[in-house]
């Protein structure tokens, strides 16, 4: 996205702790380091892109406070505490700048049924359709094309994307984003054999997403056989992430994109769960518990516990694992060598 901001204005939103330098021009843009070009933002935030900052052109760098760094000519540094804040700063300062300042709408074409409640500075996007008995917070906005079941709720400042399926009786509380395709409340997939047939039980439950929840593109929340699947308060989701029915997260989780979690699992606050992590139905994962990418989680976890590997192992545990099956050639051939000389 392209604007402009000058050095004062970058100041006030970043409150750097330091400053070094001058760019008399306006920051039109944000690039990485080795490709950033006059009147370009950059910043360094993980320690192993600390070389690229003596050749980076841009005109403005973001660096931690105590990093030696003298700007060349036409270059300014902002020393920060966190780096990687202050640019979320920034950005959404800018993001701001790029939204629709339209006053709030309601397209001709969205099918509102009478006795909806929507409340003040409601936006709602070309072909929508509510079903009976749906009640809207205020400053929510709903993109095109997304469907809101019969009973639902949603709360308020909520930002919901195009094509948004949010299935009946869930609960959306305040300042919640769900990004385009997103699936709340679909069927939970239980199924009973009967003779030599898959009969479906019924799932009769909802979702409830509790507020300052975010749910990346394509995600899909299964509503509960019967009570609530659950996603506790400041909970982050990437994109295409599976979530069974009468799952129970906890506050403040990070879940990275691809997790599955089967049914009835729960977990607890502020874990960190890794890309492609597979955890079985039936689970306790306990608060904080940190779960390594591609691992498969088949047991309750401790508190804190870092888990890698698959079944999952604590970490220390499966690293060594790991460096004794890298071993596995070199010992067969010397045991290979043993008994060749010992028949």
């Amino acid at each position: 996205m392209r604007f402009q901001l000058s050095l004062e204005e970058i100041r006030t939103i970043a409150q750097p702790e330091q400053i070094l330098g001058n760019f008399p021009g306006n920051i039109t843009q944000i690039a990485a380091l080795r490709e950033a070009q006059a009147g370009a933002l950059s910043f360094l935030a993980n320690p192993k892109y600390s070389g690229d900052v003596a050749i980076s052109k841009a005109s403005l760098l973001l660096l931690p406070k105590k990093f030696d760094h003298i700007p060349a000519a036409n270059q300014a540094i902002f020393f920060c505490e966190n780096p990687s804040a202050a640019l979320a700063k920034i950005c959404r300062h800018i993001e701001k700048m790029g939204e629709n300042t339209a006053p709030a709408a309601i397209h001709p074409s969205a099918i509102i049924p009478p006795g909806t409640v929507l409340g003040e500075n409601v936006s709602i996007g070309a072909h929508v359709t509510f079903e009976e008995n749906v009640k809207i917070g205020k400053n929510t906005s709903i993109g095109a094309g997304t469907f809101i079941g019969n009973g639902v709720s949603v709360g308020e400042n909520v930002k919901i994307f195009p094509n948004v399926s949010v299935m009946a009786f869930s609960q959306i509380g305040h300042f919640v984003t769900l990004h385009a395709g997103v699936v709340i409340g679909s069927d939970g997939f239980g199924f009973v054999k009967i003779e030599d047939r898959h009969e479906k039980i019924p799932q009769i439950g909802n979702v409830i997403l509790e507020d300052h929840v975010e749910i990346g593109a394509n995600t899909t929340i299964d509503r509960a056989r019967f009570a609530s699947t659950i996603i506790g308060q400041g909970t982050k989701i990437d994109n295409l992430v599976q979530i069974g029915h009468n799952v129970k997260i906890g506050k403040n989780c990070i879940i990275i994109s691809q997790v599955g979690i089967a049914g009835s699992t729960i977990i607890g606050d502020n874990a960190t769960i890794g890309g492609q992590v597979g955890i079985a139905g039936h689970l306790h994962i306990a608060d904080g518990t940190q779960i390594c990418a591609q691992s498969g989680v088949t047991k309750d976890t401790e508190p804190n516990a870092v888990l890698l590997g698959s079944p999952a192992a604590p970490y220390k545990e499966a690293v060594r694992q790991f460096a004794s099956i890298a071993r596995l050639p070199e010992i067969l051939k010397k045991f290979s060598k043993i008994i060749s000389k010992n028949p």
